[in-house]
Formats: structure tokens, sequence, C-alpha cells
């Protein structure tokens, strides 16, 4: 006679976890995002600065939410920016681009820094200046700041423009100099050491 066993399988699962966001303040200064299978946003980052949490137990719940970063606002798309602790779509200027560094006064580079309010729509600008190439320090308006890069065995050193840097001046490779112990040629870039 043959036995036959029959096992019984039971599961007691209450409810299958889902991956949702904790519903709680928190939760707004995390960054937005497009929940396309909720077809909302969840997180910081709507123009009313509401943060939306969805949960499948326990529903909807919104909180009015700060941000502190453009990153906390800009997930959804870059036109998002934190002013004031508040998630803007940002409005656009027309022409608000601003103009590459050309020479100013010796040592000196300028260009016009444009700016687009991200509330307003006004575009602002002003000019800014940095210290050419073969020069380094930093400068407020294009006449004082900037040092040229010391020179050594009659070879003045060079740098990249806005170098802020004493270090970041350097005689380049294949620089041929003399002193008085004699001649001699640099064969890679040698940078000024403190």
């Amino acid at each position: 006679m043959k036995k036959i066993l029959i096992g019984v399988s039971v599961c007691f699962w209450c409810f299958c976890a889902r991956s949702e966001p904790v519903c709680d303040a928190g939760t707004c200064n995390k960054q937005a995002y497009w929940d396309s299978s909720l077809n909302t946003f969840v997180g910081c980052g709507t123009e009313d600065n509401k943060c939306t949490c969805i949960n499948a137990q326990s529903g909807t719940t919104t909180y009015t939410c700060g941000c502190y970063s453009k990153n906390d606002c800009n997930n959804y798309d870059d036109g998002w920016d934190c002013v004031n602790n508040k998630c803007y779509k940002c409005k656009t200027c027309s022409n608000c681009t601003s103009t590459d560094w050309t020479a100013g006064n010796t040592g000196y580079q300028k260009r016009t820094l444009k700016t687009c309010g991200c509330t307003t729509g006004v575009c602002s600008s002003k000019t800014e200046y940095r210290c050419a190439a073969g020069y380094y320090g930093s400068s407020t308006n294009g006449t004082s700041g900037c040092y040229r890069c010391p020179s050594s065995g009659g070879v003045y050193g060079t740098s990249e423009p806005g170098s802020t840097s004493i270090t970041k001046c350097y005689i380049p490779a294949n620089s041929k100099m003399s002193d008085s112990s004699g001649s001699y040629t640099f064969t890679s870039n040698c940078y000024y050491s403190n």
C-alpha cells in the first residue's frame, strides 16, 4: 500500500511592502522627482512649495516645505531654482548672455556677466575681472590685485588666465635660461614653489 503525502503551504504575509517615500516633513528637503506611475511630483519641487507624499496604506499627505539649494528643486528639469527657501519654475530673460573674456588693462581681463532673475525675469549685468595669462591674484576693479609671475634666469613665468595663486606660475618646458651657474633648458614645466 502506497502512502501519499500531501503538503500544504500557508502564506502568512499581511501585505506586500512597496518601495515608497516615507511620508514626513523630512521628505520635503529631498530632491524633487516626477513619479510617472503616480503621475505626480514626490518631494519638494512644485511652484506652490508643497511636498506631496504618496503612501499606499495611509493615502496622500501634503506638507509645506522649504528648499536649501537649487539641487533641492531641479531633478525634474534644470529650469527650477531655490529662492528664499522656495522652489520656483524660473522665468526666462531675452538677451541675457554673458560675454567672453577680453583683454583689459595690462595683466587683467574683463567680461560682462549677465544673470536672469529666477522670480522676476529681469536680466542684471555687472563687469567681472580676473588676472590675464602670466599673472596671478584677483581683482574687483581691473586695475589692482593682479601680479606678474616671477622670473628666473631672465625668463618670466606664465600662468593660465584666472590664476589666483603664485604657485600656478611656471616656467614653460623647453625654456632656455642662464644664470651664474651656466645655461640650461627646462625639460618640463617648472612651477613656482613657496
